[in-house]
């Protein structure tokens, strides 16, 4: 999965690339237009509107800038990121997505493609204010290890995406950004509060890995959730929930991950393009050659091997 945001002319930046001018955070203009807009909301509770769409694939180390436990809930407006932690952690950021995290340090990696406009909406919440907005138990239970812990990653809704219109919208009224912003973390609160997943029951995780081994060994074949679920026994919306909470991803991307990758190693041992295409599933070149430099930021035929 590393090699999906990195290619041979990565940019790779530190904290002290990065230019502060008031609260507005941006990265030199030789690696394109990346900048972020930090808003408090409260004591604790920050906004943060981040607009990326570097050259060419960026490796941007996080700074580390919180030194207490800290909730985020990210909402992917367009395109897609990373974040890779130094404890091996992975997090992913869609368009259209809610990804929640806690972690007590952010320690690691953000990668994005090259090209690829990627612009999210960020809730950053401290312990403080996650126990004055939804209690200490909550709080509690969301901080419970040391590590960086991925709680959600669940499609937002209508409702969901009109407020972040706003929030975005919403220039320098302190007053209005303050109120969006709340009844946005209100919206989420369901998802937060049941975060404490109940355990799978067995018979279920065997079928959520049963139907990963299913994709795996039907990657040249067309796909559809529900030929999914009925070759492993699941309902579609049972399927969709279950990878959710045992692999933190949708069965498309996970899909898309295993295609990719594969057909990445079919390249390095010397297929052509449309051979190693036509092994993953796609019937035209073009498609294929779209799909690989969308996911790994070069081309297909850049990658050299043995032709066969």
């Amino acid at each position: 999965m590393i090699q999906a945001f990195q290619g041979t002319q990565s940019y790779r930046l530190t904290s002290a690339d990065a230019e502060q001018q008031g609260n507005i955070r941006s990265l030199p203009a030789t690696v394109g237009h990346c900048l972020s807009r930090f808003n408090p909301v409260a004591e604790g509770f920050t906004v943060v509107c981040s607009n990326y769409q570097p050259v060419r694939p960026l490796i941007e180390e996080t700074c580390n800038p919180h030194d207490r436990p800290m909730l985020v809930l990210t909402f992917g407006l367009a395109g897609n990121s990373q974040f890779c932690g130094r404890d091996g952690s992975e997090t992913q950021f869609t368009e259209g997505q809610l990804t929640v995290t806690s972690f007590h340090g952010s320690q690691g990696e953000r990668r994005y493609r090259g090209g690829e406009q990627v612009s999210q909406l960020r809730l950053l919440l401290s312990a403080d204010s996650v126990s004055h907005y939804l209690g200490a138990a909550v709080c509690d239970r969301l901080f419970a290890t040391g590590r960086v812990v991925n709680h959600a990653f669940t499609p937002y809704s209508r409702a969901t995406a009109t407020l972040l219109d706003q929030l975005r919208q919403g220039g320098n009224d302190a007053l209005m950004l303050q109120i969006h912003a709340l009844n946005l973390l209100a919206l989420q609160r369901h998802l937060v509060e049941e975060v404490k997943h109940k355990p799978l029951h067995p018979r279920d995780d065997l079928q959520l890995e049963q139907a990963r081994d299913w994709m795996l060994g039907h990657l040249d074949e067309p796909f559809s959730l529900s030929t999914l679920a009925m070759a492993v026994g699941l309902s579609d919306y049972k399927l969709k929930q279950g990878f959710h909470q045992r692999f933190n991803t949708t069965p498309g991307q996970m899909l898309l991950q295993m295609r990719m990758e594969k057909a990445h190693r079919l390249l390095e041992q010397g297929y052509q393009v449309a051979q190693a295409g036509w092994q993953v599933g796609y019937r035209h070149a073009n498609n294929f050659s779209v799909a690989f430099y969308r996911y790994f930021g070069r081309q297909a035929s850049e990658v050299t091997g043995k032709k066969k």
